[in-house]
């Protein structure tokens, strides 16, 4: 159970039935994600599909406790619903984590990603997107939402976007102060692994249908 206050006082507490999730006489590491108005509950880092165990909507931004309000655990407002059991290692963020991070501190690994992975997703958008992993999306969103903000700066164009399966992004070899350089021409070679191939060519051409490669 879950209590907060906004600006216009006690709201009704979140409630999450963990179906059989917390057992008796084991240890359960419980995150509890909280961004203006959106909260989300971690059980043992992240469900199979890198969401949260539970995602709600508050009915405000929580106020902040910094100014003269208290944080209490494991019982409510008036003192009642005591847990029941030991608490180890209980942390405080200033700041959202995002879903990775929620794994990292949970196991000790930072989820590796294919392009950029040091990227991080702001607080606003905690999760990497399961089919475009430049982009982030909300926990509770579905995965076709056009809430999504890029991982990637627009105008980063990596090495990684030479094979990360998304038509989207193109890969930037050099760019020329001038077009003198194209009348000498490019060489590029690549070495995938099922042999080498070369390929020469001064303006854009595609490269095994779905990646684009700009000279």
């Amino acid at each position: 159970v879950f209590y907060y206050r906004t600006v216009n006082g006690l709201q009704p507490p979140i409630k999450v039935m963990t179906l059989g999730r917390i057992l008796v006489k084991k240890w359960i590491h419980l995150t509890v994600q909280v961004h203006h108005s959106r909260i989300s509950f971690f059980l043992n880092g992240w469900e199979d599909d890198n969401t949260p165990f539970d995602s709600r909507t508050l009915m405000g931004t929580v106020a902040d406790i910094d100014a003269d309000g208290t944080l209490q655990i494991g019982q409510s407002f008036t003192g009642l619903e005591q847990f029941v059991g030991r608490m180890q290692d209980f942390r405080f963020y200033p700041v959202a984590l995002t879903n990775r991070d929620i794994l990292e501190v949970f196991s000790g690994k930072f989820p590796h990603l294919h392009t950029q992975s040091e990227c991080r997703c702001p607080g606003s958008h905690p999760r990497v997107h399961p089919l475009i992993q430049r982009y982030c999306i909300p926990n509770g969103a579905d995965d076709t939402t056009n809430d999504r903000v890029l991982r990637l700066d627009a105008e980063a164009h990596p090495l990684y976007y030479i094979n990360d399966d998304d038509i989207g992004t193109t890969w930037i070899s050099s760019v020329f102060a001038n077009t003198a350089g194209l009348d000498r021409g490019v060489s590029i070679t690549i070495d995938l692994q099922n042999g080498q191939y070369q390929v020469r060519g001064r303006c854009q051409f595609s490269f095994i249908e779905t990646k684009k490669f700009f000279l």
